[in-house]
């Protein structure tokens, strides 16, 4: 297994221009945050984080993230939580959620949900973190897959993961600058970002469908914030549960 604390960086490691960028979004994040919400619930909100993040490190907590370690020992890759270091967790928790890896057994649910020719459509996880979903996607014949994470140890962990995939690409940006191909889509989503960021991003979405009509749909893991989703007159409901559901545009 490749897994191994070594391979994540703290920020303190992480080369000028990736600390650069990384900052950059951090305080984008917090004005984006603080024109939605205001100081108060930013902040708030913030300290929020602080505690989770400190809780997820007292030892009963890290005992529990060692359930995720069969897919990685069964694929020799470096996928699960179990060994993300507190500074990327933080950053993480502050501007969306923490980093959970895909569960195979749902993932393949949300994919069986998927009306579609798999062969004709383009994969896209948003906040992919270590590479757990495009590594699941590419079971499938997608004619491309491609991860958006915007933390460079993760992304960093995810190209070393996905580096015997040609059809997989791994890109370290915001995802609010990212460039929706103009073919079908399938847009993975793990519940990685705050509400602002989710707007952001169906905008854009939105506009990009808008510019090119086609096929697009919206598989959502753990829908938090599925009212910004039932919200978008472009969008219909398609199916799921109260794990996950799945949205195409109209």
């Amino acid at each position: 297994m490749v897994a191994d604390s070594n391979l994540t960086t703290t920020a303190e490691t992480l080369p000028r221009r990736a600390r650069f960028r990384l900052l950059r979004m951090l305080g984008r994040h917090w004005k984006d945050s603080v024109r939605h919400y205001g100081w108060r619930k930013t902040i708030r909100q913030s300290f929020a984080a602080l505690g989770r993040a400190l809780r997820e490190s007292l030892p009963d907590h890290r005992r529990a993230r060692f359930g995720d370690l069969d897919f990685d020992f069964d694929h020799n890759v470096d996928t699960t939580r179990s060994n993300a270091k507190f500074v990327p967790q933080f950053i993480a928790m502050l501007i969306g959620s923490p980093y959970f890896a895909s569960e195979p057994w749902l993932f393949q649910e949300m994919m069986q949900a998927l009306p579609i020719e798999f062969q004709a459509f383009t994969f896209v996880d948003l906040g992919s973190g270590k590479a757990r979903a495009l590594l699941l996607a590419a079971q499938y014949p997608f004619q491309q897959i491609i991860g958006v994470e915007f933390m460079p140890d993760l992304n960093s962990i995810a190209r070393r993961n996905v580096a015997a995939y040609p059809q997989v690409e791994s890109l370290e940006m915001d995802a609010r600058d990212f460039e929706f191909p103009s073919t079908p889509l399938v847009v993975y989503m793990f519940n990685p970002f705050p509400e602002p960021v989710f707007a952001a991003v169906l905008a854009n979405l939105e506009c990009s469908w808008r510019e090119s009509p086609r096929a697009m749909y919206i598989a959502y893991r753990s829908p938090e914030l599925e009212h910004s989703l039932a919200g978008c007159k472009w969008l219909e409901n398609v199916t799921g549960n109260e794990r996950w559901v799945v949205y195409r545009a109209n």
